[in-house]
């Protein structure tokens, strides 16, 4: 990718990074996500917008599709301390952390909410819809 990156980023092509997930679940375990392609990206001296979570435009613009409820009626879910609970903390709706995704061989979670000062509401094992 450096190769790929390092012409645009001397041109100043600017880079948008709509998933800023910096690792994300594969068939074949965890793989490196669009996050730390941006990241490189900026090591290189290009620029990046980040679009998405943890960024507050996401959830304001998730809400008004779901006609602007209460936000203290609404629960952010997912696997990930930087992007779900903390995105979820800056927008103002409560958190539910889903322990078997990518945080499932972490040894110390309270270290990470620490860490991040980003501390979830819930925790669940797993989460899936009912067949």
């Amino acid at each position: 990718y450096r190769r790929l990156f390092a012409p645009a980023a001397m041109r100043q092509v600017p880079c948008f990074c709509t998933n800023p997930d910096k690792i994300m679940l594969t068939a074949v375990g965890p793989r490196f996500g669009a996050g730390q392609l941006a990241d490189l990206y900026e090591s290189l001296g290009g620029s990046v917008t980040r679009i998405g979570k943890p960024y507050t435009p996401i959830f304001d613009a998730a809400l008004a599709l779901a006609g602007n409820p209460d936000r203290s009626s609404v629960v952010c879910v997912g696997d990930s301390v930087e992007h779900d609970v903390a995105g979820g903390i800056g927008a103002g709706v409560a958190t539910a952390l889903v322990l078997s995704g990518i945080l499932a061989d972490t040894p110390d979670l309270a270290e990470l909410f620490d860490s991040l000062d980003a501390y979830p509401d819930y925790t669940t094992d797993v989460f899936k819809f009912a067949d």
